[in-house]
């Protein structure tokens, strides 16, 4: 039976927010989430939790916590850049050992001109990988997946928007060379013009993961036509609250190969900025967001 939990990234805690001075600091994240009765998150970028493994594994356990999940984007058709990625793989595979185990959800990593092409086939076409380009880069996926399961835990490959694999075919062409697992992040595959219900049915033997999101149909469209690309989108809110948008999550969780997954489905909402002063709202979002999960699993 399928488990919830939450991520960071809800709370503006991610890759492109890491460097900020005023994020909310780890201990009130982890605290705040327990209080609402989660009882498992992803971990967000390495070293937010704490600067060491060992000290963000107690940190969780202190308030009822589970680390289940940690996602990393690569530099998949750079073997120079993968290369330093895989330090950070290190670095990120340690948090999930000192917890007792998890996920590593694997993603190439974001660039501007794809972050232009997002929600767009045609810029997608134009932009995209060709021939050996795409077989290096699954060897090279293939190479971090074996990292991870070298250290006793399981990888997960996430499409993502403003990346190399953000479309279906996209993702295809990596699941076909590579033996990874899948993690379904619903709003990022309807960026990239799939349909999350037949995708997760279609590759339900690599089914690993869940990130459940919803996309506001008129910025989806602002996207797709090129009027703002992903990077403009994000702060403008293209990830909504939950039966505000266009994904079908009611029909994705009610999905057998879903519903009995023996793993998590992450409750997420991507938000850029999100201070300390900003939690009674954010945490009333994400609060109705459950509730409705909750709702749709019955």
């Amino acid at each position: 039976m399928i488990r919830l939990a939450t991520a960071p990234v809800s709370w503006g805690i991610w890759e492109m927010t890491i460097e900020r001075a005023d994020l909310i600091p780890p201990e009130t994240y982890l605290e705040t989430i327990a209080s609402m009765g989660y009882t498992a998150t992803e971990t967000g970028p390495p070293g937010y939790l704490a600067a060491s493994a060992t000290e963000a594994a107690e940190r969780a356990a202190r308030v009822g916590i589970e680390l289940v999940a940690t996602f990393l984007p690569l530099r998949l058709d750079d073997e120079d850049g993968f290369q330093e990625d895989l330090g950070a793989l290190d670095r990120t595979v340690e948090v999930l050992e000192a917890s007792g185990g998890g996920i590593v959800l694997l993603a190439d990593m974001e660039t501007p001109e794809r972050a232009r092409a997002a929600g767009s086939e045609e810029r997608r076409r134009a932009t995209g990988w060709e021939g050996d380009t795409v077989d290096r880069a699954a060897e090279r996926l293939q190479r971090a997946t074996d990292v991870v399961r070298g250290r006793g835990l399981d990888a997960a490959l996430h499409p993502h928007a403003a990346t190399h694999v953000e479309s279906e075919a996209e993702t295809d062409r990596m699941l076909e060379r590579t033996d990874i697992g899948l993690c379904v992040d619903t709003g990022h595959m309807i960026v990239g013009g799939a349909d999350p219900v037949a995708f997760a049915r279609r590759h339900a033997e690599r089914l690993r993961h869940v990130h459940l999101k919803d996309v506001d149909g008129e910025l989806l469209a602002r996207l797709s036509s090129g009027e703002v690309d992903m990077d403009e989108a994000w702060p403008l809110g293209i990830f909504c609250e939950f039966g505000a948008g266009v994904v079908p999550i009611a029909e994705f969780l009610a999905l057998p190969e879903v519903r009995s997954l023996d793993g998590y489905c992450v409750i997420e909402q991507d938000r850029v900025a999100v201070t300390v002063d900003d939690m009674p709202v954010v945490r009333a979002s994400d609060e109705r967001n459950r509730l409705r999960v909750q709702e749709w699993l019955g």
